[in-house]
């Protein structure tokens, strides 16, 4: 079951709403859970066969419906508050027969503001009386009215008609008017223009300066070399039997014309025994030199060679094989690894010292004519059965192939010798003084165009 908590991511990635981190996470998730995979893909689906549906319009009458839909689902209006929004809304309480209730702050104003207006006439009559009894208290130096004008007591109060000079416009002085101290009025000084006010301009607006330092813009780079790195073969000797790995040394020992297999043992001794057995259950002949093992009785020797041309890639994985079921035999196990890598130029020469000739490793045989493996690879020309005069070589090879016994058909020859003593004073075997090796040579006939020139060495670990 997915979790609830990657669902959004899946329907993110379908959207096509996904960051940069979230694209690497839902990555992640499709690689590790095949329920998430089988889900985005069914969305993913579901988005497709939406988007391709064909658009239909909308009825005349659904916007009408929609309206009438919403209308029947409205409550309806309640009335304003005019509480304030600041003040919580007052409960009201039941009033108590002992207390009187206590009206709002408006009943209250407006209960009061008829009493509150009477009060305010009553005191303007009042102040208005009191001021005019008291002028007229103090108007006795006064003339007295002249009861022959007929114009009454209030007569000599009131300017006449001809006396009273127009009057200048309300809020303005009047020019020929004369103050107390005699000096006239001013005339009113004329109204200024009015300037228009000069807009400000804003400076210029400082550059601005960037605060992320970095170094500039690179160049893109040029696409990247590929280059193929080669690891050399290096496996436990109890995986040989596995077929992946078989394959794999199979196709390890198809790169190279010549390759050297490193065994590590935990004993030399017995695992040449346990190489010996494994090579007779896989049909190799085995010339194991006589001075070799004795040394090896005597634990006086560390690493023994076997030289090997007959052999093809699948022919040598198949041995390999045989030794991982043989050396199950034995706990715990002689074998510990088994190390393949091509043959160098000191391992070419370490051979010839221990073989006392050229075996020629790197010497491909030919296809001839009769289509038999004939003739050796010299540089870039190789010798495809031309006919050649008979020298004093051919003849001593004639000649040894009558003295010794041919190899019989489907014999592969091996030669064990030693290649590693302990001590520097004791001497490898002298070539010449080996019979199994000079059988070995008789044996060996010309090589096959398949085969795989090996140098086994069975090795000692250290420590």
């Amino acid at each position: 079951m997915i979790p609830a908590d990657q669902l959004p991511l899946i329907t993110a990635a379908v959207d096509g709403e996904l960051s940069p981190t979230e694209a690497s996470a839902f990555r992640r998730l499709l690689d590790s859970s095949p329920e998430a995979r089988a889900l985005y893909i069914k969305l993913k689906a579901d988005s497709v066969r939406v988007r391709n549906l064909t658009p239909v319009a909308p009825p005349v009458d659904l916007k009408a419906k929609v309206m009438a839909r919403i209308a029947s689902a409205t409550p309806a209006p309640r009335p304003k508050l005019t509480a304030r929004p600041t003040q919580p809304a007052q409960v009201s309480q039941p009033v108590s027969p002992a207390q009187p209730a206590t009206l709002p702050f408006r009943e209250r104003v407006a209960k009061w503001a008829p009493v509150a207006v009477a009060a305010s006439v009553l005191l303007c009559v009042t102040v208005g009386s009191f001021a005019f009894f008291s002028q007229t208290g103090s108007s006795a130096n006064r003339p007295k009215p002249d009861s022959e004008n007929g114009d009454g007591k209030w007569a000599n109060w009131l300017p006449a008609d001809h006396d009273r000079t127009p009057s200048a416009p309300i809020g303005l002085p009047d020019p020929g008017a004369v103050v107390r101290d005699g000096s006239p009025v001013p005339p009113v000084p004329p109204p200024r223009p009015v300037v228009p006010e000069a807009v400000a301009i804003a400076p210029e607006p400082r550059p601005a300066t960037s605060q992320f330092h970095a170094s500039p813009i690179r160049p893109p780079l040029p696409p990247f070399d590929l280059v193929q790195v080669r690891i050399p073969f290096l496996r436990p000797v109890a995986d040989i039997t596995r077929e992946d790995v078989r394959q794999e040394l199979i196709d390890e020992l198809g790169h190279d014309p010549a390759y050297r297999i490193d065994l590590f043992v935990r004993d030399t001794g017995r695992g040449v025994g346990v190489f010996q057995n494994a090579a007779k259950a896989s049909g190799l002949t085995m010339f194991s030199d006589a001075t070799t093992m004795d040394k090896l009785k005597k634990r006086q020797v560390t690493a023994v060679v076997i030289y090997t041309d007959s052999l093809t890639g699948p022919e040598l994985a198949a041995l390999f094989a045989k030794l991982s079921l043989e050396d199950a035999k034995f706990s715990p196990r002689v074998y510990d690894s088994l190390h393949a890598t091509p043959v160098v130029g000191a391992d070419e020469r370490e051979l010839k010292a221990v073989l006392g000739t050229d075996p020629g490793l790197f010497k491909r045989p030919a296809v001839g004519p009769t289509g038999t493996g004939q003739g050796t690879d010299k540089g870039d020309k190789t010798d495809r059965g031309d006919p050649k005069p008979i020298s004093a070589g051919t003849i001593d090879s004639v000649v040894k192939t009558v003295s010794a016994p041919p190899a019989k058909p489907g014999e592969k020859p091996a030669v064990l010798l030693t290649w590693q003593t302990i001590q520097p004073g004791i001497p490898r075997t002298n070539p010449a003084m080996s019979k199994e090796l000079k059988s070995f040579l008789d044996k060996r006939g010309d090589r096959k165009p398949n085969a795989v020139p090996a140098i086994i060495i069975i090795r000692q670990l250290a420590g």
